[in-house]
């Protein structure tokens, strides 16, 4: 039997080579690579470059990290900023982006140190952070004293201290991200200055919506698709818009306590209602608002709506004026 030939041709050794450790070479160096491939920061001339190249409309920048002289240059960029390529962001970068006069996303960011936070904070446009899942109490403080718009629908957990801490935040606020608001979490949340969205609760419980009702700015129920009637009595408090976009019917006992609201009602997907329902809300429907609806039950001849009484009109609980205005929060412009 003849041996097979093991030696190596070309540069190094002639002698016979054992391959056994080869398998672990290549695993050693399958590894190692992506961390030599990590594209640089970058720097003030490339930014220079794209920011002087973009022709109009909002500018996305595919960058995985930023310098401080590039983030100082893509802050001159007068319009709509994405930078949502971003993996982290450092607090020098962060003061100098600060300095951008318009929306700005950072979707990409999953997690904010405080320190990066606080470089933000003179920001005052809109500020896209759907990238974090949930919120540091330093972070959320952080945060509050950013004066512009805050979207927050990434954050699925949020604690009671650190929704207290990002109470003090006094523009809008959008946490869609959250599921579920529990009585205490709702509590935190009441006490915000500012609009509030929580589209993305399903059910609210009357003793969350309760907390919620003493809010005394806007709030958005974008996720909700019913409502029982202990809990619309408990929503019968809030005093500001109240939307619920979601809500596409209303029993003679839901509408009978929203009738209650003090403030208006946005409730663009309600394309059907009871006639019980509808005297239920007191005659309270705008006639403008009710040009989409079909009434069940009633007589055909005659048009709701058309003479709506004082006393409806004293309460206010007037649809919106159609579809489209669900939420009064911010919407993306990209």
């Amino acid at each position: 039997m003849t041996r097979p030939d093991l030696s190596v041709r070309g540069r190094g050794p002639r002698g016979p080579l054992c391959l056994r450790g080869l398998l672990a070479l290549v695993a050693a160096v399958v590894v190692a690579a992506p961390s030599a491939a990590q594209p640089p920061a970058l720097g003030g001339d490339a930014a220079r470059r794209i920011v002087g190249a973009h022709r109009g409309g909002p500018l996305a920048v595919d960058a995985r990290g930023i310098d401080a002289a590039a983030a100082a240059v893509l802050a001159g960029f007068p319009g709509d900023l994405a930078l949502d390529r971003l993996d982290a962001l450092s607090p020098e970068a962060a003061t100098a982006l600060a300095a951008h006069r318009g929306p700005l996303s950072l979707a990409g960011l999953a997690s904010l140190p405080p320190a990066v936070a606080l470089g933000l904070r003179r920001h005052e446009s809109i500020l896209w952070l759907d990238g974090l899942a949930t919120l540091s109490p330093d972070t959320a403080a952080a945060l509050a004293s950013h004066p512009g718009p805050l979207v927050l629908d990434g954050v699925t957990v949020l604690a009671p201290k650190a929704a207290l801490a990002l109470a003090r935040h006094r523009r809008w606020l959008s946490l869609s991200g959250l599921a579920d608001v529990d009585p205490g979490l709702a509590r935190a949340l009441a006490r915000h200055d500012g609009g509030l969205s929580l589209d993305g609760v399903v059910r609210l419980a009357p003793e969350s919506a309760r907390p919620l009702a003493s809010l005394r700015h806007p709030l958005s129920l974008g996720g909700v698709v019913a409502l029982s009637p202990a809990t619309a009595a408990a929503l019968a408090a809030h005093g500001e818009l109240l939307s619920l976009p979601r809500l596409e019917s209303l029993s003679p006992a839901v509408a009978g306590a929203l009738a209650d609201h003090r403030g208006p009602l946005a409730l663009p997907a309600v394309r059907t209602i009871s006639w019980e329902a509808f005297r239920a809300l007191g005659g309270g429907l705008n006639p403008a608002a009710t040009a989409g609806l079909s009434f069940m039950g009633g007589p055909a001849t005659t048009r709701p709506g058309s003479s709506p009484s004082p006393a409806a009109a004293q309460r206010r609980s007037a649809a919106s004026a159609g579809p489209g205005a669900g939420s009064p929060g911010p919407t993306r412009s990209r």
